[in-house]
C-alpha cells in the first residue's frame, strides 16, 4: 500500500471526525511516512508497520467517541462510545456489553425500588382513605411519610450514583481501548 492509498483510505474512514481533528491525525501519519522515508524505508514498509487503516480508524473513532461522552454526558454519546468500543474486536462484545448490561440491570432495579417506595403512600391512602384520628391510621400516615422520604432519598442517591457510574464506565471503555492498542 502506498502512502497515498493509506492516507486516502484513512481520510475516508475518519470523515465522521471534525475537520480540524481529522486533519491533525492525517498530519501525524504523514509525518510518520516522511520520517520513515528519511530513514530509508519504503512506503509499503511504513504502511505495513502502521497497520491497517481500518483498524487505526476504529481505534481513533473509539477514542474520539469516548472523549465526546466525557465532555458531553448523554445517553446518545455513551451509546456511540460503547458501539465504537465494541467495534474494535469481537471479544469486546463480551467485555463491554456484559458489564454494561449487568450495571443497567442493577440501576433499573434500584430505580424501580426508589419509585415504588416513593409511590407506596398512594397505596396506603387508597386502601384506608384519608387518615383519621385512630392510632392505626396515624401509624399508616407516618409509615407512608417514611417510605415516601426513603424513596425520594434513594432516587436522589441513584441519580448521583448514575452520574458516577457513567464516568466510571467511560474510564473502563478507555482502559479497554488502551488494552487493545497494547498500551
Amino acid at each position: 500500500m502506498t502512502r497515498r492509498e493509506f492516507m486516502d483510505e484513512l481520510d475516508s474512514l475518519l470523515r465522521e471526525l471534525p475537520d480540524k481533528e481529522r486533519l491533525d491525525i492525517l498530519a501525524d501519519y504523514t509525518e510518520h511516512f516522511l520520517i520513515g522515508l528519511e530513514r530509508g524505508k519504503s512506503e509499503q514498509e511504513i504502511a505495513g508497520s502502521l497497520g491497517s487503516p481500518k483498524a487505526l480508524a476504529r481505534e481513533i473513532l473509539a477514542g474520539y467517541r469516548i472523549h465526546q461522552a466525557q465532555s458531553n454526558a448523554s445517553v446518545r454519546n455513551m451509546t456511540r462510545a460503547i458501539v465504537a468500543t465494541v467495534s474494535l474486536g469481537f471479544f469486546n462484545l463480551a467485555f463491554v456489553l456484559g458489564p454494561l448490561l449487568a450495571l443497567l440491570g442493577v440501576l433499573v432495579a434500584l430505580f424501580v425500588v426508589a419509585i415504588s417506595l416513593f409511590l407506596a403512600p398512594l397505596g396506603f391512602l387508597l386502601q384506608y382513605g384519608i387518615p383519621g384520628v385512630s392510632h392505626e391510621r396515624l401509624m399508616l400516615l407516618f409509615a407512608s411519610m417514611a417510605t415516601c422520604g426513603l424513596g425520594g432519598m434513594l432516587a436522589i442517591g441513584m441519580a448521583r450514583f448514575s452520574g458516577w457510574l457513567y464516568r466510571q464506565f467511560l474510564r473502563y471503555l478507555q482502559f479497554n481501548v488502551r488494552m487493545i492498542r497494547g498500551k
